[in-house]
């Protein structure tokens, strides 16, 4: 292949280099194929050989060294990702590009494809979450897989599997997804920064659940028809029982759960960071309250979930400001998106220059 420097030749010298270029592409390409096919069909000798020894492609996503010797698809990924994924450049381009596709997607499985939404749900919410607990894990972020947002998916994804046709569970499903899932978006900044996994993540686990139960709500027939089982078609009515209590409830579970695994089990130490150690340095704990408790944090979620539930009295009941409030989540996402992209990625490129 061609060269950058090639690239800047002048016009009349990329015509007499056009043969030799033409003999150096089908010799890049001969020598890719000639290292993928060698590296794999090599056995290597364990006793001088380790996967170490592989030239590997730089670290991104923090993957574990392997200590022993790598099986065929280990070493067909690294051989791949050796001559794919060469810098970070590389990196950032993979993933923004996957970030903006997956993005389409969503947009057509929540306008055109509601019957793709619960499996799209179920089979990608379990591998992204074991991602989050093991990079947060490395990182002493793990007390965050303990909050309220977790807890809230992994109901809806229960009450999905085992539960699609009970209409009063789906208002319970509906109320979670949004109601401190939703605003967890806000408290947290989600952003649509494509380059970043860790903060796709996070959009995704406050997104996808409102998502979800839009296309269910809105949509019952076409998102069933996949599904192993049918989702109501004739919704049960809001009620306070249901769209009020159930939710308090929910969270009171939740607050009970937390707080004695956290503060009366687990203890975490200074070093490790919490929801709460997180939420009460930010500029709206500070004007809310001068010293931020961990009381204080509780009580708040049982406020925004009241609050948030009397919301869905008109949300479940009215398509088009169901569709209002999803927009909203979708701007904000976008505007924090884009001022981490214009104020902190920027910046961060100008130092590296500098």
């Amino acid at each position: 292949m061609a060269s950058q420097s090639d690239g800047r030749r002048s016009s009349e010298e990329l015509s007499s280099a056009s043969d030799s270029e033409g003999e150096e592409y089908f010799k890049d390409v001969a020598e890719f194929l000639h290292d993928v096919t060698s590296d794999v069909t090599r056995q290597p000798d364990t006793e001088e050989m380790h996967w170490s020894d592989i030239d590997a492609a730089p670290s991104v996503s923090g993957w574990p060294e392997e200590q022993s010797s790598p099986g065929l698809v280990s070493q067909i990924l690294s051989t791949l990702s050796n001559k794919l994924w060469r810098t970070e450049a590389d990196q950032i381009k993979i993933l923004f590009a996957s970030s903006v596709l997956m993005q389409f997607f969503k947009v057509w499985a929540v306008s055109a494809g509601q019957a793709i939404l619960p499996w799209y749900y179920t089979l990608t919410m379990p591998p992204l979450i074991m991602w989050r607990i093991y990079t947060y894990t490395k990182q002493n972020w793990h007390y965050f897989c303990f909050d309220y947002c977790y807890f809230g998916n992994l109901a809806i994804f229960l009450m999905l599997l085992f539960a699609p046709s009970c209409p009063n569970l789906f208002i319970l499903q509906f109320c979670i997804a949004n109601g401190l899932l939703y605003t967890g978006a806000f408290s947290f900044r989600n952003s649509l920064v494509f380059h970043s996994v860790d903060k796709m993540t996070s959009t995704y686990i406050h997104s996808a659940p409102v998502l979800l139960v839009f296309g269910i709500r809105w949509f019952p027939e076409e998102a069933s028809r996949f599904w192993h089982s049918s989702f109501p078609t004739e919704f049960a009515p809001v009620s306070l029982q249901w769209n009020i209590v159930a939710p308090l409830i929910f969270c009171a579970c939740h607050v009970v759960f937390y707080t004695t695994l956290v503060y009366g089990i687990l203890r975490p130490g200074k070093d490790v960071i919490t929801s709460f150690r997180y939420l009460k340095n930010t500029p709206i704990a500070r004007k809310l309250f001068r010293k931020p408790r961990f009381y204080h944090f509780m009580g708040m979620q049982f406020f925004i979930v009241a609050l948030m539930s009397l919301v869905t009295l008109v949300t479940y009941t009215y398509y088009w400001l169901h569709v209002a409030q999803v927009l909203c989540l979708v701007a904000i996402v976008t505007w924090n998106g884009a001022t981490y992209y214009v104020d902190v990625f920027r910046m961060s490129l100008v130092k590296k220059k500098e």
